[in-house]
C-alpha cells in the first residue's frame, strides 16, 4: 500500500512520467537544464586546476631540464618559443584535446564545436585584451614569428576544412594533420637559424644578448644582508611559467612591502635622480610593472616552506597570481628570513609547509575559511576548490612535482594530469549532454562552439592579459597564434590517429553540420587580424583594433545564436 501511495504520488509530480514499460524518467526541465550550468562552470574550473597545479608544472620541469642540458640540441627545446609550440602547447591545449578525444567514444557532437569555437575565441578575444591591456603603444609585432604561425594557422584551416569536406576522416587524414604538427614544431625549431641565416631579418645585437642572457631563471640576490637565489613563476598555461634573465639582486623588505632591485637598475637612475626599482621578473625600467614597483605585502597570502631550503611567497592581486621562489640553503638564515617577513608583513600571510597529500587540501580550507583575512567570495570559492584539490592531492601526491624532491618524477605527474584532464573532460560532456535534454533548444554542437570554448578558454585569455601587462604583449599573441595551430594538428589529429587504432583505422564519422561556416568564420578573423598588422603603421596593433576585435567575437556569438534559435537563416547552407 505504501508504495502503491508513493507511484501514485509519483503520477502527479510534473516533472516525472511513468511509463508501463519501464522505471520512472525525468522529462525535460528549463530549470533543472540551467542548473546544470553551475555544474559545467566547475567543471572549467576542475580542468583549469588540474592544468595549474599539475600539468603546467610538470611541463615547466621538463622545459626547465632541456634550458640546462648539455646538448645544445636539447637546449633549445627549453626555449621559450620551442617549447611554447611543443610541450607547453598541451598545457595549452589539454581540455580541448581530450574533450574532442572523450566525445569520439561518447559519441558527442561538442568535440569539434569546442576546437572551432576555441580557435574563434583565441584570435578576437585573446588578441583583443591583449591589445587593450598593453601597456605601451602602438604594439610591435615580431615579423618573422607572426608571417610564421599566420602562414600554419592558415594552413591548419584548409586541411581542416579539406578533411571534415566527405563528413568522415580517413586515417591517412588524421595522420597528414599530425604529421603537419611535426612540421609546425620543426618550423619554430629552426626559425632562430633562418632569422641568424638572412642579415635582414635579423634582431639587433642588444635584444639577442639580452636573451642569450635569460638562459637561467634563477638569479642570485641578498634579502636583508641574506644570500638566496630568487625564481619568479607566472601561473599561466599560455607558455613556459618561470621567467628567464640572469641578473644579481638587491632585496629589501620594509614595511612597505618587499622591494626587488638590480644591480644594474641601482646604477642608472631615472631623470629626476631616483633608481629605477620594479618587481621580481618584470620589465625593470618600466613603471607598469604587473604588481607595481613594489611586492605588497597585502598580496602576499601565503609562505609556503618546502625542502632543500626553499621557501614560496605566494602573491595574489585581483586575477593575477605569482609565486617568488627564494632558496636560502643555511636553515638558520632561513630562519631569521622568515622571521623577518612575518615581522613586516604584521603576520597577515599563512606561513606554513607544502603538504602534498590530502591533508594539505584540508588545511587550505579550514585556513580559508577561518581566515578574517578572507572575502565572503574567497570562502565561498574554497569549497569547490577543495573538493577538486582533494582529488588531486588523493591521488597525485606521489609524483607531486611543486614538491621539488619529486621533480624526477615529472613524467608520472604529466600522466596523472593528462588522465584527470581526460576524467574532467568526460563530465564536462556527460553536463553538456545533460543541459541538452533539459533544454532541447541548445543542441550540442552550439555548447560546445560557445559555451563550452569559451569555458576551456578563458584560463587563457586571462593569462594573455597578466602577460600584456608585464609589457609582453607581443609574447602573449605569439601564443595565442600558436595555440591555435596545435589546436587543429594536436587537438584534433591526435584524439583521431588514437581512435584510428582502436578501430582498425575505419573511417571516424563526424557531425560536421555548420563547419563551412566555421571554416569562414576562422578565415575571416585571420584575415582580419593580418590586415589590421599590414594597416600603417606596419606591423603594430593601435588601441582602437582591440574593442574591434572583441565587438567582432560578440557579433559571432550573435550570429551564431540567432541561427541556433531560428531567428534567422544560416549564413552559409
Amino acid at each position: 500500500r505504501l508504495l502503491g501511495r508513493q507511484v501514485s504520488d509519483l503520477k502527479s509530480c510534473p516533472l516525472l512520467e511513468i511509463r508501463s514499460c519501464g522505471p520512472a524518467t525525468m522529462e525535460p526541465c528549463p530549470i533543472i537544464g540551467a542548473l546544470w550550468f553551475v555544474v559545467i562552470g566547475f567543471m572549467f574550473f576542475a580542468q583549469h586546476h588540474v592544468c595549474d597545479a599539475y600539468f603546467v608544472p610538470a611541463i615547466n620541469v621538463f622545459v626547465g631540464k632541456m634550458k640546462k642540458s648539455p646538448n645544445k640540441w636539447l637546449t633549445r627545446w627549453g626555449d621559450e618559443a620551442v617549447a611554447g609550440a611543443t610541450i607547453c602547447a598541451l598545457g595549452c591545449n589539454g581540455p580541448e584535446m581530450f574533450t574532442n578525444l572523450i566525445a569520439l567514444y561518447t559519441g558527442s557532437d561538442a568535440g569539434i564545436g569546442v576546437v572551432v569555437g576555441s580557435e574563434i575565441f583565441n584570435l578576437l578575444i585573446i588578441v583583443g585584451l591583449t591589445v587593450v591591456s598593453a601597456p605601451v603603444l602602438p604594439l610591435s609585432i615580431e615579423r618573422v614569428p607572426f608571417a610564421r604561425d599566420c602562414f600554419f594557422y592558415g594552413v591548419s584551416i584548409v586541411l581542416l576544412y579539406w578533411a571534415l569536406l566527405d563528413k568522415a576522416i580517413e586515417w591517412y587524414e588524421a595522420y597528414i594533420l599530425l604529421g603537419a604538427a611535426a612540421v609546425y614544431v620543426g618550423a619554430v625549431y629552426f626559425t632562430e637559424d633562418l632569422v641568424n641565416a638572412i642579415p635582414a631579418l635579423r634582431k639587433n645585437p642588444v635584444a639577442v644578448k639580452d636573451a642569450e642572457a635569460g638562459g637561467d631563471a634563477k638569479k642570485k640576490g641578498k634579502m636583508h644582508g641574506i644570500e638566496v637565489e630568487v625564481e619568479e613563476i607566472l601561473h599561466s598555461r599560455m607558455a613556459d611559467a618561470h621567467q628567464g634573465g640572469a641578473e644579481t639582486w638587491a632585496i629589501d623588505p620594509t614595511s612597505h612591502g618587499i622591494y626587488a632591485e638590480s644591480v644594474e637598475a641601482q646604477e642608472t637612475t631615472t631623470k629626476t635622480g631616483k633608481p629605477k626599482r620594479a618587481s621580481i621578473g618584470f620589465q625593470f625600467e618600466s613603471p607598469d610593472a604587473m604588481l607595481g614597483p613594489v611586492l605588497k605585502y597585502k598580496d602576499l597570502k601565503e609562505v609556503v616552506i618546502k625542502e632543500m631550503g626553499v621557501i614560496d611567497l605566494e602573491f595574489y592581486h585581483n586575477l593575477q597570481h605569482v609565486t617568488l621562489r627564494l632558496t636560502v640553503p643555511d636553515a638558520q638564515k632561513r630562519d631569521e628570513l622568515l622571521k623577518n617577513i612575518e615581522e613586516f608583513s604584521l603576520g597577515r600571510p599563512w606561513v606554513h609547509g607544502y603538504d602534498a597529500t590530502i591533508v594539505g587540501a584540508f588545511k587550505h580550507l579550514t585556513h580559508a575559511l577561518g581566515s578574517p583575512e578572507e572575502t565572503i567570495f574567497n570562502k565561498l570559492c574554497a569549497i569547490p576548490e577543495f573538493i577538486i584539490d582533494g582529488l588531486l592531492k588523493a591521488t597525485l601526491f606521489a609524483v607531486d612535482v611543486k614538491d621539488i624532491t619529486k621533480e624526477g618524477r615529472w613524467p608520472l605527474c604529466f600522466l596523472g594530469a593528462m588522465f584527470w584532464l581526460a576524467i574532467f573532460s568526460f563530465c564536462m560532456l556527460e553536463i553538456a549532454n545533460q543541459i541538452n535534454y533539459n533544454i532541447p533548444a541548445l543542441p550540442n554542437a552550439f555548447l560546445g562552439i560557445t559555451v563550452c570554448a569559451i569555458g576551456t578558454s578563458f584560463p587563457n585569455a586571462v593569462a594573455s592579459v597578466l602577460m600584456s601587462q608585464q609589457n609582453k604583449p607581443a609574447a602573449a599573441i605569439a601564443n595565442a597564434l600558436g595555440s591555435n595551430v596545435q589546436n587543429v594538428f594536436l587537438a584534433m589529429a591526435l584524439p583521431w590517429v588514437i581512435y584510428g587504432l582502436q578501430t582498425d583505422s575505419k573511417p571516424i564519422n563526424q557531425n560536421v553540420a555548420g563547419i563551412t561556416e566555421g571554416v569562414l568564420w576562422m578565415v575571416g578573423t585571420l584575415f582580419m587580424v593580418v590586415m589590421m598588422v599590414f594597416f600603417p603603421p606596419f606591423c603594430t596593433l593601435t588601441y582602437s583594433m582591440g574593442p574591434i576585435l572583441v565587438a567582432t567575437y560578440v557579433v559571432y556569438l550573435i550570429i551564431t545564436s540567432g541561427e541556433t534559435f531560428g531567428w534567422w537563416p544560416p549564413l552559409v547552407n
